[in-house]
């Protein structure tokens, strides 16, 4: 009963520094340390950053001329930063001689830290033609 007191304190404040961040430089990144808050912290600012990204997709999209093939190549950019989120499985699955090991890996914080990066680094490059976009 006494473990109970001291444990379930812990998981709250775990549990609200993963989910109180709405930008990407959250407090729960200063928190990171191996533990499954790393996963929550992760994956929920990549939840975020995808939501931001696909806002910012469309609007940049609109912004493009009917006809315009850039048009094209920018939702060739999109595609392949889905595509990147793929890869991130080596790291997670290094662990395990690269056998695909989805949901018994010991490593779920290493998996979700490399789409948030993803996230982040495809949330940087879209900022910029948003910017762009809106002179």
């Amino acid at each position: 009963m006494h473990l109970t007191k001291i444990i379930a304190p812990i998981l709250v404040t775990v549990s609200s520094l993963a989910f109180s961040a709405s930008d990407n430089e959250s407090d729960c990144l200063k928190h990171i340390g191996g533990g499954y808050g790393d996963v929550q912290c992760y994956q929920a600012l990549r939840i975020s950053l995808t939501k931001e990204n696909a806002r910012i997709y469309k609007i940049v999209s609109k912004s493009v001329p009917r006809g315009n093939s850039r048009a094209r190549l920018f939702d060739k950019y999109m595609t392949s930063q889905s595509h990147a989120e793929k890869f991130c499985e080596l790291q997670r699955d290094a662990g395990t001689k690269l056998e695909k090991s989805p949901e018994g890996t010991m490593y779920p914080a290493i998996y979700e830290s490399c789409l948030y990066e993803v996230g982040k680094a495809q949330n940087s490059f879209l900022k910029n033609p948003l910017e762009m976009s809106q002179w």
